[in-house]
């Protein structure tokens, strides 16, 4: 009923009870719709925010392999000019380089050749000085792509393990004696694997094309366990290698050797 202030007869109208119950459920439909839009808005939102993670990680990792490549070329060139100038001076290659007589077989072709910015060591042979349920070396030689942080800093992700780039299908070895816990598919590792070293520390290793042991299996410290890839969610093949004490991430790069070689011009 709606009454004016002057002087008049007040006017009224009549809902009936059922057209009055469609209003409310209407209205009570439009704040869930609300409300669902909302919170679809906002996955996306995050999801868009992680396609431009990738494409950022995406590139770096294209910038490391053209990186690689271009050292790669250049090395070959230098072997030769080496070569030719060996030659001409008249020195054979077992007379140059070290008194082990074997420093000639450093320059032939079929050597493997790994170069990268930063390159780790495979782990050091086992003795009885070295403690074999810790993890020590690298699980496999490659380009370092991308670091460990713990927390999150202004233009860096937070990042629990080290990036090891190389082509699908490298050997990745055991970096200590342990038992595998974990052999299977993860929604963001692909191919994850973990091991527990039965000393507090345990290995993960992710983004696998292949695992080759099973959950249970006994394992040696430098045994090949599996074949990097590109599983997951990774933009570009790669092993993302992590280690854990007691449950919580640590560096890395504290349990390896790290060589660093003379960056190219």
């Amino acid at each position: 009923m709606a009454m004016s202030d002057k002087a008049g007869r007040p006017v009224s109208l009549r809902i009936p009870l059922w057209l009055f119950r469609v209003v409310l459920v209407c209205l009570a439909l439009c704040v869930l719709f609300f409300i669902f839009g909302a919170f679809t808005y906002t996955r996306l939102l995050a999801k868009a925010s992680s396609v431009d993670d990738l494409q950022i990680e995406n590139q770096i990792l294209r910038d490391y392999t053209e990186r690689v490549h271009s050292l790669e070329s250049d090395l070959k060139t230098n072997r030769m000019l080496l070569r030719r100038m060996m030659e001409l001076a008249g020195i054979d290659d077992v007379q140059y380089g070290s008194d082990s007589g074997t420093a000639g077989a450093a320059f032939e072709e079929t050597a493997p050749l790994v170069t990268s910015s930063q390159i780790y060591n495979e782990a050091a042979p086992a003795s009885d000085t070295v403690n074999r349920s810790v993890p020590n070396g690298t699980p496999m030689l490659g380009t370092f792509s991308r670091g460990f942080a713990a927390t999150a800093s202004a233009g860096i992700r937070r990042h629990l393990g080290l990036d090891i780039a190389a082509k699908e299908g490298t050997p990745v070895y055991a970096t200590a004696d342990g038992k595998v816990e974990f052999a299977s598919w993860d929604e963001t590792f692909g191919n994850y694997l973990v091991i527990d070293h039965l000393s507090g520390y345990k290995t993960c290793f992710g983004h696998n094309r292949a695992i080759l042991v099973s959950v249970g299996d006994n394992v040696k410290k430098g045994e090949l366990i599996s074949l990097s890839g590109n599983t997951g969610k990774s933009s570009a093949p790669h092993l993302h290698y992590e280690i854990r004490l007691s449950g919580e991430p640590v560096d890395p790069t504290n349990f390896m050797d790290i060589k660093e070689l003379k960056q190219a011009e």
